[in-house]
């Protein structure tokens, strides 16, 4: 079986660090600092921790997220993601991992309503604008590599 990888060049532009205020969604804000920056394609590193978090599981099966409400007080333990456009939109994509007090862990993919304690992100623009498109294997959408 011949797997077909797709790969391409990017080079870095520039480099942000942001802060997230006290209670504000974080998603949001990320989508906020994007689009202040103008940035069409990039990578990001997000700390901090949450007041409570929704998080979307993709269900691989049914091609379809599940969403998932968790009550903090929650740490980030890590957090990274990246933005490209889809259809001419910005998509901020960013996955947490997020570990309670006694360090039981739960990850997915950022969704609005993750009530922000404390955050701090680290962005880096890159070159060339990544896209994504429609991936009918999956039903998700992917890099248009």
């Amino acid at each position: 079986m011949v797997l077909k990888l797709g790969v391409l060049e990017s080079k870095g532009l520039r480099e942000y660090l942001c802060s997230i205020p006290y209670d504000a969604d974080l998603l949001v804000s990320l989508k906020d600092v994007v689009k202040k920056l103008q940035i069409r394609s990039g990578i990001m590193t997000v700390i901090g921790a949450l007041r409570n978090a929704t998080l979307h599981y993709y269900l691989q099966d049914e091609k379809r997220f599940h969403k998932n409400t968790l009550e903090g007080p929650l740490e980030i333990a890590s957090g990274t993601g990246n933005i490209a456009a889809l259809n001419g939109e910005i998509i901020v994509h960013c996955h947490l991992v997020l570990a309670d007090r006694d360090g039981r862990c739960f990850g997915g993919h950022l969704a609005e309503g993750s009530r922000v304690f404390a955050g701090e992100v680290y962005i880096r623009e890159l070159s060339p604008p990544m896209k994504r498109k429609f991936d009918i294997q999956t039903g998700l959408n992917l890099f248009d590599i």
